[in-house]
């Protein structure tokens, strides 16, 4: 088994659903600390952060844009920063920055 589907078994089996744009999807979501803010937005961005603002790691296949609502808690989140990791030229894990 790759790496790749590895890390999808374990979003599939620990992940929670979210809803993006009616679409159920898989996935684990972090509040978003200081590093995490600062590894992704530059000062401008992280000035317009609303908290509580969260982190969502999924796979890559989930179909995210910039702009998008994501459902979670009955609560709406903006995607604001989208951000595609890859190992050896294969995506691993795609991580949005919700605000």
């Amino acid at each position: 088994m790759r790496f790749v589907d590895r890390v999808a078994h374990k979003l599939d089996f620990f992940g929670e659903t979210f809803s993006v744009n009616g679409n159920a999807c898989q996935g684990m979501f972090k509040l978003l600390d200081t590093g995490t803010m600062r590894l992704y937005l530059d000062d401008i961005e992280s000035m317009g952060i609303t908290h509580p603002a969260l982190a969502l790691v999924t796979t890559p296949d989930v179909n995210l844009e910039m702009g998008d609502m994501i459902s979670r808690d009955d609560r709406n989140y903006t995607v604001l920063k989208i951000a595609t990791h890859r190992i050896g030229g294969n995506a691993v894990i795609k991580i949005a920055i919700l605000s």
